[in-house]
C-alpha cells in the first residue's frame, strides 16, 4: 500500500517538524541559563542585603561577586554539553571577560557620585544584555530583561534611604524567580 502525501501536506509536516526543534533548543537554552540566573539573582541579593544592614562593608559586592563567579565556573563545567558545544565554553568565557571589560571602561568613563548609580547601570546593562539575548532565545528571557530595566529604574528614582535592601529584593529575587521559572520548562 502506497500512501501519497500532498506538496501542502508535506510543507505543514516540515513545518511542524521546524517548531518542535525550535521549541527544543529554546527550552536547552533557558535550562542552561537558569542555573547562572539563580547564581547572580544570591549574589545581587546578599551583597545587596549586606550594604543595606552593614554600609560601611565596601566588600560586600567584591567578595560576592567573586563567590558567584567560581559557582558560575563551577556550573558552566558541570553542565553536559556534546563535544560539539565544548567550543562554547570558551565562548562564554570570552563573553564574560568582555562584559567585565565593558564595565570597567565604563565605570571609568561616566562620572559616578553614588552607590547608586554604580548599582543601577550594572542593573540596566544586564537587564538589557538580557532582553537582547532574549530576542534570540526566547520572551522568557526577553521579559526578565525587561522586569530588571525597569525595577531597576523603579529603584534609582523612587526608592532612596531603602534603595539596597529594594534591589536586593527585587532585582536579586526577580534573577532567582527567573531562573528557577526557566529551570522548569
Amino acid at each position: 500500500m502506497t500512501m501519497t502525501i500532498s506538496r501542502d501536506e508535506a510543507a505543514q509536516a516540515l513545518g511542524e517538524i521546524e517548531a518542535a526543534r525550535s521549541r527544543f533548543w529554546q527550552a536547552k537554552s533557558y535550562g542552561y541559563a537558569a542555573p547562572f540566573l539563580i547564581i547572580w539573582g544570591l549574589v545581587w541579593m546578599v551583597a545587596d542585603l549586606t550594604l543595606q544592614f552593614e554600609p560601611t562593608w565596601g566588600l560586600a559586592w567584591p567578595v560576592a561577586a567573586s563567590l558567584g563567579t567560581v559557582a558560575s565556573l563551577v556550573a558552566g563545567v558541570s553542565l553536559p554539553r556534546p563535544k560539539a558545544d565544548r567550543a562554547r565554553g570558551w565562548r562564554n568565557l570570552g563573553v564574560t571577560l568582555v562584559v567585565a571589560g565593558f564595565f570597567v571602561a565604563l565605570l571609568n568613563v561616566i562620572p559616578i557620585t553614588s552607590g547608586a548609580e554604580v548599582h543601577s547601570i550594572f542593573g540596566l546593562v544586564f537587564g538589557f544584555l538580557y532582553m537582547g539575548a532574549g530576542l534570540w532565545l526566547g520572551w522568557r528571557l526577553f521579559a526578565l530583561g525587561a522586569a530588571l530595566a525597569v525595577l531597576t529604574l523603579i529603584g534609582f528614582f523612587a526608592v532612596h534611604e531603602w534603595y539596597a535592601l529594594y534591589m536586593g529584593l527585587v532585582s536579586g529575587g526577580a534573577l532567582v524567580l527567573g531562573g528557577l521559572w526557566l529551570r522548569k520548562l
